[in-house]
């Protein structure tokens, strides 16, 4: 059924349940409800917070598991999507949700993406299938405007290519209306070739309460092509809107020279137009943070081993490279850090990586954060050491007073090494301390798996209620476990299905609210 026909349905919901204790998931009854008039306290819509769980097996073995509580705050299965072939047996890529309610997920290998109306039945309707372009993969909610979404088309697996550009990837924007009265169900508002190939990251600067004069970009790297490119995102009104309006080639020859072999040295492209792909370099951008402390992106170069600051009030729109955008840099060369995030208050990144050469006997997890409002250059601060721990999955909690962090599963280093490795654990952690260590909260045991993922359910001022661990391996059945943030105390484990994966949670007003754990 599709949203045009129930749009009247959900004026109205609330969501009474999100005061429980442990956690506020929906005590949902089965089966869909698109025609009853929600009332407050019915079981006709979305009562209170659900997780999607994400399942990747084979074919109809994609499915996507919808997970609640009971009225005794265990996890109950509430249904299945996916497996009636709703997402055509496509595996299942990112999710995320819009200020309207929507809920949108990639399917990556079908060139589509999900939209899923959760609010309007006593379980989640999917709505349609949208069109985008060759492989999206990662998707983000717009900040400037949280009912657009852009989805992150990384082309041809083997050459970066987007069918549908002569050249590179590309990026498709979908709109969506708010669920309910007025309502409107999402739509693609139209696909920006990037003119550079490979795996596509974006992050979008804004004004901030400080400075409002920063300039509303979407700023996209991709990887292969070395480039970061610069979307008109002021209105979607502008003429420009969603075009390329400036580039910075991330080409450097000392990162040329540091490569392995060395790569050509960079060419001049200050001249080239909008129109005209620079030419693709080895520096592998793959990874990109906005900072509303200092207003400036950050842009990690990993083939590089480097970050650049970026500024985006001095980006000269235009043919050219923008080099003099660039402020600061930070090379990671000869440390062990090869990963990163940003606090939620933007002042700091975060970094992890792992020593293997210290201690032959062990891994030793390595942790450290940079400091982006001191003057000066960019610098790293080391962080208390991990023991036997690889860092893996991270992800911080808006009022920034958690950090919870996986230990990866993978066997790394040599034999004595995995012998001694802790697996099957999740680390809370105060970040409220940065730059002096975090304080450390729990070390919690998780029930054994090949991997495992999860998400924090963020309520109130973006306090942690819960937490939902998966508990996966390929081929293989697998769980959720439902954890109090609170004191840590795990509750009950619910088989869903094949290879559990990534974990959203969501409930009515989630993304307004910007309750929603960041990495």
């Amino acid at each position: 059924m599709k949203a045009m026909k129930r749009k009247n349905v959900v004026s109205g919901v609330t969501t009474g349940a999100l005061g429980f204790a442990l956690i506020g998931l929906a005590a949902c009854s089965q089966g869909d409800s698109t025609t009853a008039t929600p009332t407050q306290g019915g079981s006709a819509t979305l009562q209170g917070p659900i997780a999607f769980v994400k399942n990747s097996g084979v074919g109809s073995q994609n499915t996507l598991s919808v997970v609640g509580t009971d009225t005794q705050g265990n996890l109950k299965l509430i249904s299945t999507m996916g497996s009636a072939g709703e997402f055509e047996n496509n595996a299942l890529g990112d999710m995320q949700v819009s200020n309207g309610g929507w809920v949108f997920m990639n399917l990556t290998a079908g060139g589509k993406v999900a939209t899923i109306d959760p609010l309007s039945g006593a379980t989640p309707i999917h709505e349609d299938n949208l069109l985008t372009r060759t492989r999206p993969v990662h998707i983000y909610r717009d900040p400037t405007d949280g009912e657009v979404i852009w989805s992150m088309n990384d082309g041809d697996a083997t050459n970066g290519n987007d069918s549908g550009c002569a050249v590179g990837g590309s990026v498709t924007v979908l709109h969506n209306s708010h669920l309910g009265s007025g309502g409107n169900p999402p739509k693609v508002a139209g696909t920006t070739c990037t003119l550079a190939a490979g795996h596509g990251v974006t992050a979008f600067s804004r004004p901030t309460a400080t400075d409002a004069t920063i300039p509303k970009y979407a700023v996209i790297t991709n990887e292969h092509g070395g480039q970061m490119a610069f979307l008109e995102n002021s209105s979607k009104t502008s003429p420009t809107y969603r075009q390329i309006v400036a580039r910075l080639d991330l080409c450097t020859d000392a990162g040329q020279s540091s490569l392995t072999p060395a790569g050509p040295a960079c060419d001049n492209e200050s001249a080239k137009a909008l129109t005209v792909p620079f030419t693709e370099n080895g520096s592998g951008p793959h990874g990109i943070r906005w900072s509303i402390s200092t207003g400036k992106i950050y842009s990690f170069q990993e083939a590089y081993k480097e970050f650049v600051e970026v500024d985006p009030k001095l980006v000269v729109l235009g043919p050219g490279h923008n080099q003099a955008a660039i402020t600061r840099k930070l090379s990671l060369a000869g440390t062990p850090y090869t990963s990163y995030g940003i606090t939620p208050d933007g002042r700091f990144l975060f970094l992890r990586g792992v020593d293997l050469t210290t201690d032959a006997q062990h891994t030793i997890g390595k942790l450290g954060v940079v400091d982006l409002s001191a003057s000066g250059p960019l610098s790293i601060t080391n962080l208390s050491d991990l023991v036997d721990v690889v860092p893996s999955t991270f992800k911080f909690t808006p009022d920034g007073q958690r950090m919870y962090l996986l230990a990866s599963n993978t066997d790394t280093g040599n034999d004595a090494q995995k012998t001694a490795q802790k697996k099957d654990r999740l680390f809370v952690f105060n970040p409220s301390t940065f730059p002096a260590a975090p304080r450390s909260v729990a070390e919690i045991s998780l029930s054994p798996a090949t991997t495992h993922n999860f998400d924090v359910l963020v309520q109130g001022s973006g306090q942690a209620s819960a937490v939902l661990v998966s508990n996966g391996g390929a081929g293989v059945t697998g769980s959720v476990t439902l954890i109090n943030a609170n004191n840590q105390i795990q509750g009950n484990s619910l088989v869903v299905g094949v290879n559990p994966g990534a974990i959203m949670f969501y409930y009515e007003g989630i993304a307004t609210a910007n309750n929603q754990v960041t990495s």
